[in-house]
Order: structure tokens, then C-alpha cells, then sequence
């Protein structure tokens, strides 16, 4: 696909509208389309999933011509674009991130950066989630995704069917922390379970000396070993590519159960 194929872009992420990895994104959508739209969460929403807002009223600030902050999450960010200024002219694409920091394994069900993506495959448009990940926090380097995400992107697109919805899927790619000369290629891979071992609470006293906890994880992916899993694409150099979709069916279970029929209950427990 050559440059600027795409008429019009929507960009988000879960970082939120200061984010460096955003800024990332921006310049990446810029090479890519003729237009491009940002809406993004005002704060840092990390960990959100696939959540929408609905115990509280959502409120724009405009940063700047087709740039809006929104006080929501990633989904409702793509949401609201698509209930207002896309409503008539939808996006060719949505890009989510990138975010600092790898979306892999069992994060990818709370990850609020593929989060947004799903929540644009249930609107059916195709979307890409863009991840870097890091070994030291502070040393921000986005090097690897602003080296490989252009011709990731656009080759993905030339190969999605946008004639037959049953195939559409959308995409979580995650880049690996190393120089980009040193990027073996990119790997089609499955999400991997197994990396987060258990829950676990960070305890601390408020100034009243009220208790708190901070929800953390335990994590281990020496255990994953399947060159196909995300994480083990990381680890030997390449950068991952998982296709996703929204349905959250278990369809050989479903198949299996479905193949005896429908199932008769018996209510006599309850009866009296």
C-alpha cells in the first residue's frame, strides 16, 4: 500500500491525550491517510478493557482541529466518535496506542488499548492495537514500532477481506524492546494464556491511617514455551501479530453441546 492509500483515520489509546506514545501514532496515521482524527481519554486509562461509561456524563475538550480529549475510556472514545463527528463518514481504519508497554497473554482481556479495537470490530470497522514493550519504564523508546508499524499496517490492510464480514478480525500487534536492526521479522501468533500466576494486593495506610490495597499481578512467562504464543514472539525477536474478534463464544464447546440438543430442565426442586 503506498502512502496516504486510507482517506480517513480515528486514533486512540488508554494512555491517554498526553501520551507520548500517542504523539507516536499521530505522526504514524499522518503517513498513512489523508485524514486523520484523534480522540482520546482526557487521563490515563489503562486496565479498562472493553468498559464504556455508565455511571458518569462523558465531557470533550477540543485540543485542536479534528483532536478531542474525552473523559471516558478508550471504547467510549471510539463511541462517541463514531455517535458524532464519524456518524456520516466513518473512518477506513482505527489505530489504537501505541502504548508503552507490551499487551500480551492474559492482559489482552484488561488491556484498554485493545479494548478500543474490539469495540470498533463490534461497530464493524477494521482496527489495529499498536504496543512497545519495554525493559526500564522510564527509558521511553518507541524506536521498533515507529521502524516496522508502517509496513505492518499497511500490509495487513491489503490483505483484510472487506467483502466478507464473517472473516473480519482485528489486529493486536505488540513490537519488542530492541534495536530495530536487530527485529527478525514479524510472527502471526495466538494469544497465551499462563503469564499472569495470581492476583495480588499492594498494602498501604492513608493519611488517616485507613487501610488501602493496590490490585497487582504476579507474573511468570518463562512457563509459556509454544513458538505460535505472543510472548514467545517478543522473546525471539519478532514482533507479534494476533487477530482478534469480539465474540467471546467458545464455539468447539458450543459445538459439541449443540450436537445433543436443546435440554430439558427439571423444575421439580423449585416446585413447591
Amino acid at each position: 500500500m503506498s502512502m496516504k492509500n486510507l482517506g480517513r483515520v480515528l486514533v486512540t489509546n488508554d494512555d491517554g491525550i498526553d501520551a507520548p506514545g500517542l504523539a507516536v501514532i499521530e505522526r504514524l496515521a499522518a503517513r498513512l491517510a489523508e485524514e486523520v482524527w484523534v480522540v482520546a481519554p482526557m487521563a490515563d486509562q489503562s486496565g479498562v478493557g472493553q468498559g464504556i461509561s455508565m455511571h458518569h456524563p462523558l465531557r470533550v475538550t477540543e485540543y485542536g482541529p479534528r483532536r478531542y480529549a474525552l473523559t471516558g475510556t478508550p471504547a467510549d472514545c471510539v463511541m462517541v466518535a463514531m455517535a458524532d463527528w464519524l456518524r456520516d463518514s466513518p473512518p477506513d481504519l482505527v489505530l489504537s496506542g501505541v502504548n508503552w508497554g507490551a499487551n500480551l497473554s492474559d492482559s489482552v482481556m484488561y488491556s484498554g488499548t485493545v479494548g478500543a479495537v474490539l469495540a470498533a470490530d463490534h461497530l464493524g470497522l477494521p482496527a489495529v492495537a499498536l504496543s512497545q514493550a519495554f525493559t526500564d519504564r522510564s527509558a521511553v523508546d518507541f524506536s521498533a514500532t515507529e521502524a516496522f508499524a508502517i509496513d505492518t499496517i499497511a500490509r495487513l490492510w491489503a490483505s483484510h477481506d472487506q467483502s466478507d464480514g464473517a472473516s473480519r478480525c482485528c489486529w493486536n500487534i505488540n513490537f519488542p524492546m530492541r534495536d530495530p536492526a536487530d527485529i527478525r521479522g514479524l510472527r502471526f501468533t495466538r494469544q497465551s494464556g499462563g503469564a499472569i500466576v495470581a492476583p495480588q494486593l499492594i498494602d498501604g495506610a492513608d493519611g488517616r491511617g485507613l487501610a488501602y490495597h493496590w490490585l497487582s499481578f504476579e507474573r511468570d512467562t518463562s512457563a509459556v514455551v509454544d513458538p505460535q504464543a505472543d510472548v514467545v514472539a517478543l522473546r525471539d525477536g519478532y514482533v507479534s501479530a494476533t487477530p482478534l474478534h469480539g465474540s467471546r463464544c467458545d464455539e468447539r464447546s458450543f459445538e459439541r453441546h449443540a450436537a445433543g440438543g436443546e435440554w430439558r430442565l427439571d423444575i421439580s426442586d423449585h416446585a413447591e
